[in-house]
């Protein structure tokens, strides 16, 4: 009887390494995973909500919105007024990304990227703070090759 109980135990320490292994192998494979941008409403509804923002630039007598100003932009156009329409565009995004997310290190906020991209050309970049493992984002892309995107880190 005592070779027979010797022999189950083996049996029994030879499942336990394996899984023991199993279980480090999977551990080991989730911590090389670098964390990818979650979708988060909070940053899609202020990409949403700073398109329909009225801008200081005029343009034919009226305010453009942001989208408009995104496109006149583009253009490498003028308001009204003879500033160029990418120098209100950086300024009016500087104040809707700096007055709307609060980022460092006191904050839950640790750092912020914004971006807009149109017609592969790059119209606006803004990074603040630390970049962390941790963020949530949007990517939105608009006919006419536009694309905005923003990650908040955590």
């Amino acid at each position: 009887m005592g070779r027979k109980a010797q022999s189950e135990l083996v049996g029994f320490a030879i499942i336990v390494i394996i899984v023991s292994i199993i279980i480090l192998i999977f551990i080991s494979l989730s911590l090389q995973n670098k964390p990818e941008a979650v979708q988060s409403y909070k940053t899609e509804s202020f990409v949403q909500s700073a398109l329909q923002y009225t801008t200081t630039c005029q343009e034919n007598g009226h305010y453009d919105s942001y989208l408009d100003l995104i496109e006149l932009c583009s253009r490498n156009g003028l308001c009204d007024n003879g500033t160029e329409a990418c120098k209100v565009l950086d300024s009016t995004s500087e104040n809707l990304v700096n007055s709307s997310w609060h980022a460092g290190s006191e904050f839950p906020v640790k750092g912020y990227d914004f971006s807009i991209n149109y017609g592969g050309k790059d119209l606006v970049n803004i990074e603040r703070g630390n970049r962390t493992s941790q963020s949530k984002g949007s990517n939105q892309v608009f006919s006419g090759n536009l694309q905005i995107t923003f990650e908040a880190y955590y």
